[in-house]
């Protein structure tokens, strides 16, 4: 019985493995859940990077795929949480030195390379309530992927994912109850918290050997294309790259934490930015992968049916086109004006 999945790299794929998920590419089917993975198919996912995993079935629980080491969702949200403490220790005894930051941010590259199985952690199972540890461990996985979908060269995708990991470290600087506050927060605190990339910045410039890039990333995360941004209020090509894509995994993580919202919301909230604050290349180029994630997934409508994902209209996000699997028909929430997704399933 193929009730069992495993995700695998594009480059350990073979020939007659069974498609685990639907996979589109381009407005189309390219793999269709349950479906023969054929040639073809492998040979277009390597040439255009659509994802760099499969998930495939297998027969049973007992039986392995020789010489592949796997990672289940379970073992990854494991890793996270992991990854959240050891950053705090990072943090506390980076005084100065690179070489910790250096080892700590390949084994975040070395374990979220399987970007199906982070992306349904963070995007679509994040918890709510989150430290700034594991925030910025999120921030550093989403920006490493994103880095990767826009054509980073391996050194700038290295010096991203430091910047990421090390973005919100001002915010240790500051006092925890002004940090903590949520609500009524006077002007003065305000300021104080809005101090963290510069706090950040002061810390990671003083890091010997490390590029002026990662500084940049830091300080300028909040800047934005507008100039509504800060600390400096700059815009569009004044702010550097890293800074523009960390800028869209923060915000995308904050607005997955946050238990009102489901991830259609948060792709379309990230979309209406792109038109004034976002840098709108690399958003577009975050949309594009997130769907095909989306693809084949089972969401909760307001009514409580369970339906699967058909189709997700770039246009207009948050109303895609879905499955009612037991009453076996279609529902278009274009349409359907009175039905809409308040949570997603993660099979």
């Amino acid at each position: 019985m193929l009730a069992n999945k495993k995700s695998l790299p594009i480059n350990q794929l073979k020939v007659g493995m069974l498609s685990a998920n639907n996979i589109n590419f381009e407005n189309r089917l390219l793999l269709a859940k349950g479906s023969t993975i054929t040639e073809s198919a492998i040979k277009t996912l390597k040439q255009n990077y659509i994802v760099d995993s499969v998930e495939i079935y297998i027969p049973n629980s007992s039986e392995e795929v020789p010489g592949i080491k796997v990672t289940t969702a379970q073992e990854l949200e494991t890793a996270f949480n992991e990854f959240s403490s050891s950053l705090e220790n990072v943090f506390n005894s980076l005084s100065k030195n690179i070489e910790e930051l250096r080892a700590f941010s390949n084994k975040i590259q070395d374990e979220f390379s399987r970007t199906g199985l982070v992306i349904r952690d963070i995007i679509f199972s994040s918890t709510t309530n989150i430290s700034i540890y594991r925030h910025s461990v999120n921030v550093s996985a989403i920006g490493f992927i994103l880095g990767k979908w826009v054509g980073l060269n391996e050194t700038e995708i290295n010096l991203l994912t430091y910047s990421a990991l090390l973005h919100d470290f001002g915010k240790t600087k500051i006092n925890k109850y002004i940090l903590n506050k949520k609500i009524n927060l006077t002007l003065s605190e305000k300021n104080i918290i809005k101090s963290h990339p510069i706090l950040g910045y002061n810390f990671v410039k003083t890091i010997p050997y490390l590029d002026s890039s990662v500084g940049y990333g830091v300080l300028m995360h909040h800047e934005r294309n507008d100039g509504s941004g800060y600390p400096l209020g700059i815009k569009e090509e004044k702010i550097h790259k890293f800074a523009k894509i960390i800028a869209i995994a923060d915000l995308f993580d904050n607005i997955s934490s946050n238990s009102t919202q489901n991830p259609f919301d948060a792709l379309r909230i990230i979309q209406e930015e792109s038109h004034y604050s976002l840098d709108i290349k690399y958003c577009n180029m975050f949309l594009h992968h997130i769907i095909n994630y989306c693809m084949g997934e089972t969401v909760i409508l307001n009514d409580d049916r369970h339906c699967k994902v058909i189709k997700v209209d770039i246009n207009d996000l948050a109303h895609p086109l879905l499955l009612d699997e037991k009453e076996n028909n279609f529902i278009d929430l274009k349409e359907e004006k009175n039905l809409y997704i308040k949570d997603m399933l993660v099979s």
